[in-house]
């Protein structure tokens, strides 16, 4: 019998995971959004009666595991709840706006021992799978990000994706994605400080959006290396890149170009990527048959683990233009 999964959040990633639910060969039996025409047109699309704006009545109807993608603010009373009921849960990243709030669920969480994934897509993507088996043995000094979106000049997203006390903004919004795959590619480091410098300087006559639109960030971590992060916002070209530098090597995974390039023990690189990660499941998948197996070692983002990222951001976010670095332990 098929998995029956319920989506909390029916906005664009809630019409995302119910593709991969759907793919995978699971079933959505319930939908819930605030805004209660959302919630029906997504029900209709999964072709299920239950949608609704009141979360009592989502988890009267038995669930097997829940998607969260509402933002991050709203997170606390839907992992509570999943985790009063034993569901397991998927939360779309960050896993909770700040680092407080990821403690509370973390707690309901592990009381609650329910298998418990973040949306970190790239820990499943083939590029940064081989990325990290070639650094696997070597020593890395330095690791560098990118992240360039086209926000600031087409508005194509949902428009709190650009209001701060909503999103986060950009460090938790789009950064978080490749600052946690360079964590991922160097087996999970923990951060130890950050600092970030921000700037607002494109569309100053939208007043409704106060996210910046340039970030620089410098951090360290707990294995000894240093990294810093370029964000941007207003850029023509998506770019998401992770760099890695060491005595004998460096390279970089462009996943524009599903290529990593560089050099490794003297030796040139230039390997395009297969298209299929080991597994052969994307992050949906791999937290769906972990549900259906016991099997939680298929998931590559656990709920514990992102808060590490999420310390990596908050400290940041706390260090913006105050040219001072924020400890992760202060936090």
């Amino acid at each position: 019998m098929s998995l029956s999964i319920g989506i909390i959040g029916a906005g664009r990633m809630g019409r995302h995971h119910h593709s991969a639910v759907t793919n995978y060969g699971a079933r959505i039996v319930a939908v819930h959004d605030v805004r209660i025409e959302a919630a029906q047109e997504l029900a209709s699309l999964a072709g299920t009666e239950i949608a609704t704006d009141v979360l009592s009545n989502f988890f009267d109807v038995k669930l097997d595991g829940v998607v969260i993608t509402t933002p991050p603010p709203v997170r606390l009373m839907p992992i509570k709840m999943a985790c009063e009921r034993g569901i397991p849960i998927m939360v779309e990243k960050p896993p909770a706006l700040n680092i407080s709030d990821g403690r509370k669920c973390l707690e309901y969480i592990v009381n609650a021992d329910v298998i418990a994934a973040v949306g970190f897509q790239l820990r499943y993507h083939h590029l940064y799978e081989r990325l990290k088996e070639l650094i696997a043995n070597q020593t890395i000094h330095l690791v560098r990000t990118v992240c360039t979106i086209n926000y600031y000049l087409t508005f194509q997203m949902p428009t709190w994706f650009l209001q701060s006390e909503i999103s986060g903004g950009p460090l938790a919004e789009q950064a978080v994605h490749v600052l946690d795959c360079a964590r991922y590619v160097m087996g999970n480091p923990k951060p130890l400080q950050a600092h970030a410098l921000t700037v607002k300087n494109m569309a100053l006559d939208r007043t409704e959006f106060d996210a910046e639109n340039a970030i620089q960030m410098t951090y360290e971590l707990d294995n000894g290396v240093f990294g810093t992060h370029m964000n941007h916002c207003g850029t023509e070209e998506f770019c998401f890149d992770v760099e890695v530098v060491g005595p004998h090597l460096r390279l970089q995974a462009n996943m524009a170009d599903n290529a990593i390039r560089g050099n490794l023990n003297g030796e040139k690189i230039d390997e395009p990527v297969i298209s299929q990660n080991s597994i052969g499941l994307d992050k949906t998948g791999a937290w769906l048959r972990a549900i259906e197996t016991g099997d939680r070692t298929l998931i590559r983002s656990h709920f514990a683990d992102a808060l590490e990222t999420l310390k990596l951001i908050d400290a940041a976010i706390k260090s913006r233009n105050t040219g001072k670095f924020i400890r992760v332990e202060e936090l």
